[in-house]
């Protein structure tokens, strides 16, 4: 893959230039991003994406994307909206798609080909929101798709390195020893248990991939006191500028409001509202600690501190502190381990807090985000979802419960301490990972039940859910019931690949369609090379089919070599494809003319397979092939009495295959067939090409000059005399060239009649149609050559080649073609009658 800087450049370049340059334009040289493989994530790590999919990759992009745009005073907003330039920065993505998978060299890679995927959908995104910061537009659908599919690519990452590489650490592992310490309780349930591991990364995803996004800009001071209006208020309420509006609390703690049943200062309620939702956001993002920060710098440490009630309590005095447990029951000082006391971490009465912040957090006069900041951490899932706004808030509310629940059941079950009681409603908030999908899908709300059912939230569900058997039967009804955008089309088929490579398909009825649907897009953009790599993933028999089918429109003798030159390098059957798409071509409909012409005119349809045959010759196929492919078209041209188009099919085969095949030593009998079918449509058209040159000889014979007149001048005389001299030695030239001429087609013609070895065409699959017709026309053409040419014997010996059983040409005969040739015979002889002679041309003695 490119640096940050070279994909910038060009996908700037890609994004304004001009249709004519869309995605075939050669790829340079590239050095694919490679990070050496992390230790599988645990349910912090997710935060260590930053090092491939953070900010820190943005940066260099971001100021060199800004400079060439600023520095361009050409483009303005109203050029960037007219051109919309973001379709052809996501349009780019089947290109760097396709370099990335092509540079997968190996299983190790699989990783990090799916980090550079997730890296190039960032990349465009970067581009499409400068663009529309120039065109001053809201929203493009593209810069939705994109956030989706890198979200997706992310949590493809993070789960799959889990299952994958996580389960290999699991070997062997014994149970530790915990004492009363709920994190280290914790930190084996997570270490143990691969859903609840699972559950976690996906919270980690959904709060980083909500800190990508642009949230409302909520700006603090550096540092304020707490309620400084109502502060201000009460300490000189003489001097106050502005005075609230409504009687204000008298004391200034944190329950004044509520205990007081009074009000703060309106400056005061609004910035309340403002840090309450700007905390939860933080919390939302993941970023606790500066939900803390912000709380601090505003004045009120005290949710700051209410913040921390949650964490684990450990007590590393009282647990060992090395691995092996029995170490601990032998004497420290022998061990020389340090003897001072460590300071202790978390809340040693967690349950205590956790049981008033679920009645916290039922108060129905708090501020609806100041309870969910709280709730978070408390499972109080209504708090929660009654601040979600789309799928993906509600999504983390319920695992954010569902985890509360099995990190509080685990710490209940293990830990030997007496905790206090938490309500029965927070018990019955347990789900399984199947029954939140379900909450989703019949949420109260409608923008989350809407959401719920899009396609790439659909995939995200069954990533989680690890369901891929199912995931695949979904996508494969999309692909026929509904038109899917091939931007999807892109990302299904890279899913379907990564997810095989990792051995997590067995079926690949569907994945060989959704790949099959994506090479149809392509092809319909053009796209040879990236088509030819995408056939390459199917199975070997699709390959031929699919591949040959695209190249069934390629008519360029230049994109054809590149075309099998691009299939070559991907691996695909070159020859059987090549012959494949003369069969797909020449078994195309025919244009049918009309009926009763000797010879039919050449269409286009005809010309395009006549042009086929060049396939067979361009991939360096047998030569056999080659003119077993001819055979066939030749075949069907002279069914269709289509001459000319079976002669332009016959020269497309070089004179020296058959030299060359025969040079090779003896052939089997297929072979031998292949080249008797190849030598008899030579005979044919030879003969056919010789009667013609002699018909039009015949036909041009010099017609004598007229009688010159009585009174002529004597110059008119001499002209005449001069055209006579000129038309004896005319006539003279005509008659020498041809009998030259008719004894060429005569020979030519008895070829075809005296073919070897059983005759012409014999042995041929479907040959007694043509044998039935051209055997025929090939004796009536002799016998015109004959007779026109004076030689009436000759012509009643055509009877005794045709019923000769020798020969059994008698056999292909139509009655009606014989019965003419027969009457033809008896003119033939009454003409000898005529001359003197016998019917059969013997001279008669008187």
């Amino acid at each position: 893959m490119d640096s940050d800087l070279d994909r910038s450049l060009r996908l700037l370049e890609d994004s304004i230039s001009s249709k004519g340059r869309f995605l075939l334009s050669t790829p340079k040289n590239k050095d694919l991003r490679r990070k050496t493989m992390e230790s599988p994530m645990t349910p912090q790590t997710l935060r260590k994406l930053d090092d491939k999919l953070g900010d820190s990759s943005f940066t260099i992009y971001d100021k060199s994307f800004s400079t060439l745009i600023d520095d361009n005073v050409s483009i303005t907003g109203s050029i960037v909206r007219a051109s919309e330039p973001w379709k052809a920065t996501v349009n780019s993505l089947y290109l760097e798609f396709y370099e990335t998978l092509q540079m997968c060299t190996n299983s190790h890679d699989v990783f990090d080909v799916i980090t550079d995927l997730a890296r190039c959908c960032t990349d465009a995104l970067q581009v499409i929101k400068s663009l529309k910061s120039k065109s001053s537009i809201q929203y493009v659908n593209e810069d939705i798709w994109l956030e989706k599919e890198r979200n997706t690519w992310r949590l493809l990452l993070v789960l799959y390195q889990d299952r994958l590489l996580a389960s290999k650490d699991m070997e062997d592992v014994q149970q530790p020893y915990f004492g009363d310490s709920e994190k280290l309780c914790i930190a084996n349930l997570f270490k143990a248990d691969p859903l609840v591991r699972e559950t976690q990364l996906v919270i980690d995803w959904l709060e980083y991939s909500a800190a990508e996004r642009d949230i409302e800009a909520l700006h603090f001071s550096d540092f304020s006191y707490g309620w400084e209006n109502t502060f201000h208020q009460l300490q000189s309420a003489e001097t106050i500028v502005f005075e609230s509006s409504k009687k204000i609390v008298t004391e200034m703690h944190p329950d004044a409001p509520w205990v007081e049943e009074l009000h703060l200062h309106d400056l005061d309620t609004e910035d309340e509202k403002r840090l309450c939702k700007k905390i939860f956001q933080e919390i939302r993002c993941g970023k606790l600690n500066k939900a803390q920060k912000v709380c601090i710098s505003s004045g009120h440490a005290w949710r700051a501190a209410l913040l921390e009630g949650w964490r684990l309590y450990h007590n590393p005095n009282t647990v060992p502190q090395v691995e092996d447990v029995e170490m601990y029951d032998a004497d420290r000082d022998e061990m020389g381990l340090d003897s001072a006391l460590q300071p202790t971490e978390g809340n040693e009465t967690r349950d205590i807090w956790k049981v008033i912040s679920q009645a916290y957090c039922e108060k129905e006069y708090l501020n609806i985000y100041e309870k969910a900041s709280l709730a978070s951490f408390c499972g109080h899932l209504k708090s929660l979802l009654r601040v979600g706004e789309n799928w993906e808030d509600y999504l983390w509310a319920y695992l954010k419960v569902l985890i509360d629940i099995r990190v509080e059941s685990e710490i209940r079950d293990n830990i030997s301490k007496k905790y206090v009681p938490l309500p029965e409603e927070y018990w019955d908030q347990r789900l399984s990972l199947n029954e939140v999908f379900e909450y989703l899908e019949s949420a109260p709300n409608t923008k989350v039940r809407k959401e719920s059912q899009l396609e790439m939230h659909i995939v995200q569900k069954h990533l989680i859910l690890d369901d891929i058997p199912r995931l695949m039967e979904i996508i494969g009804n999309w692909i026929e019931n509904r038109t899917l955008s091939t931007q999807f089309l892109r990302f299904a088929v890279h899913l379907v690949l990564f997810l095989e490579q990792i051995g997590q398909i067995v079926k690949r009825d569907v994945p060989a369609k959704i790949i099959e649907s994506y090479v149809l897009r392509l092809a319909e953009m053009d796209e040879t090379r990236l088509v030819s790599f995408y056939v390459s993933k199917l199975g070997v028999q699709k390959q031929v089919e699919v591949y040959a089918s695209y190249l069934e429109r390629i008519l360029d003798d230049n994109e054809r070599r590149e075309a099998l030159a691009f299939a070559e390098d991907c691996g695909l059957d070159t020859h059987a494809i090549a012959k494949r798409v003369v069969e797909n071509i020449r078994n195309r409909p025919h244009e049918i003319g009309a009926l009763g012409n000797l010879q039919q005119k050449l269409t286009d349809t005809d010309l395009l397979k006549i042009s086929a045959i060049d396939w067979l010759l361009i991939s360096n196929s047998t030569k056999l092939d080659a003119i077993e492919q001819t055979n066939a078209l030749i075949f069907t041209f002279l069914t269709m009495k289509k001459l000319d188009a079976a002669q332009l099919a016959f020269n497309k085969i070089p004179q020296n295959f058959l030299d060359d095949i025969l040079s090779e030593g003896d052939a089997v009998p297929e072979i031998n067939q292949i080249l008797r079918e190849y030598l008899s449509y030579r005979t044919y058209l030879d003969a056919e090409e010789a009667f013609n040159e002699w018909y039009k000889q015949f036909k041009s014979k010099p017609l004598p000059p007229g009688e010159v007149a009585e009174n002529a001048h004597f110059t008119e005389r001499v002209a005449h005399e001069h055209k006579e001299a000129q038309f004896k030695a005319d006539t003279e030239r005509w008659n020498m060239s041809t009998l030259q001429l008719a004894k060429t087609a005569k020979g030519k013609l008895y070829n075809v009649l005296l073919f070897p070895e059983g005759g012409w065409l014999s042995g041929a699959k479907d040959c007694e149609f043509l044998r039935s017709t051209c055997i025929p026309e090939i004796v009536m053409l002799l016998y015109s050559v004959l007779n026109d040419s004076d030689c009436g014997e000759e012509c009643l010996q055509l009877a005794d080649i045709i019923s000769s059983e020798k020969y059994g040409l008698y056999k292909v005969f139509p009655k009606t073609k014989l019965k003419e040739f027969l009457h033809q015979l008896c003119n033939t002889s009454a003409s000898l009658l005529n001359k003197e002679k016998d019917p059969w041309g013997n001279v008669t003695i008187n």
